[in-house]
């Protein structure tokens, strides 16, 4: 039913494009717009990009892939969450149709008033979230508008792949230990006490984070992640560097923690960057299984699993060059009172 309204809505919005009208000419705005495009290697028709995906390429896998081919195109803004675009600098470059991810109908409206152009939402879950089921219709919708079917089909029977190879490794498996992400980005880099409710690659194991509410995104408290002591901690990268600093300067405080005190502190990739990096959220997922389920992932080569998923989404095995350093993936030891970075 999800994927006939898709179609549906789909239909509707090519209706509203004059039948001659071809999409060759695109810009996209805010946060994921431009990585779907990417995703669907269609950067080709992109004639201008906000200086965020030229100034920060790191943590971004699209970015590293097909930065020889963005770094020399007009900037159309500054970027970032709801921050609108130098709309005279987008009419001179004459897009057939403007993209934008994770922004709110006001924005949009304005965009399309003072532009005059028709702008298609690809938002797959709000800033600093993923919804599994929005992405794949966002997939199915942009790839029929760019003329991507082909691309499309494929990375969708991708993603049905690798989540069949991972539920079925957890298939049937209790798990009775408290897990927590920290470090979550939101609108930037955050310490440990940034988290989400939902964290898919918990959720696609079978496993829940400790400390939760209604909301997405979560700026929890020291107090609450002590209260709650979890049994395993990951470190998502993009904060990495915040709690680095604060172990030094607040080793007692991650001294109680029971995941510090046994050595189940982990580092994984960077879930969020500009909204949520899809391919690492399923790479995250391997590496999660990998501490927690040894045995049911001990065949998985995480950082050839990495490449493989990297190049299914950006078409290319950037795994390894599109961080500044190689302390991801790694386990945390605190005992020399500095963090200290050990292969699983």
């Amino acid at each position: 039913m999800k994927r006939f309204l898709a179609v549906i809505m789909l239909i509707i919005f090519n209706l509203s494009l004059k039948s001659q009208d071809k999409v060759n000419r695109i810009v996209a705005i805010g946060p994921g717009a431009l990585r779907i495009v990417a995703y669907l290697d269609a950067i080709d028709k992109v004639v201008g990009v906000e200086n965020i995906e030229i100034k920060y390429p790191k943590s971004r896998p699209y970015s590293v892939s097909y930065y020889y081919k963005i770094k020399n195109l007009p900037i159309i803004s500054e970027g970032g969450p709801d921050k609108l675009p130098d709309f005279e600098r987008i009419i001179k470059l004459k897009p057939d149709l403007i993209f934008i991810g994770s922004s709110d109908e006001a924005v949009i409206n304005t965009i399309t008033e003072k532009t005059g152009i028709k702008v298609f939402s690809v938002d797959y879950g709000g800033i600093g979230g993923f919804d599994l089921n929005k992405f794949r219709k966002v997939i199915l919708n942009t790839s029929k508008i760019l003329g991507k079917e082909k691309r499309g089909d494929y990375l969708l029977k991708k993603i049905d792949y690798y989540l069949s190879d991972i539920k079925k490794r957890v298939k049937d498996l209790k798990f009775d230990k408290k897990v927590y992400i920290g470090g979550i980005g939101f609108k930037g880099a955050h310490g440990i006490e940034s988290t989400l409710s939902s964290y898919q690659p918990f959720d696609f194991l079978g496993i829940k984070n400790s400390i939760s509410s209604d909301l997405p995104h979560i700026f929890t408290t020291k107090e609450k992640i002590l209260s709650i002591n979890p049994d395993y901690i990951f470190i998502d990268k993009g904060g990495l560097s915040l709690i680095s600093e604060d172990i030094i300067k607040n080793m007692d405080y991650y001294k109680m923690l029971k995941a510090f005190k046994e050595g189940k502190v982990y580092v994984t990739l960077p879930y969020n960057h500009y909204t949520t990096n899809v391919e690492i959220v399923f790479v995250n997922t391997y590496f999660v299984g990998k501490v927690l389920f040894k045995e049911k992932f001990k065949d998985v080569d995480l950082m050839k699993k990495c490449g493989e998923i990297f190049k299914d989404f950006v078409g290319k095995d950037v795994c390894s060059n599109f961080m500044d350093d190689n302390n991801f993936y790694k386990r945390v030891e605190i005992l020399s009172g500095k963090p200290e970075f050990r292969d699983i």
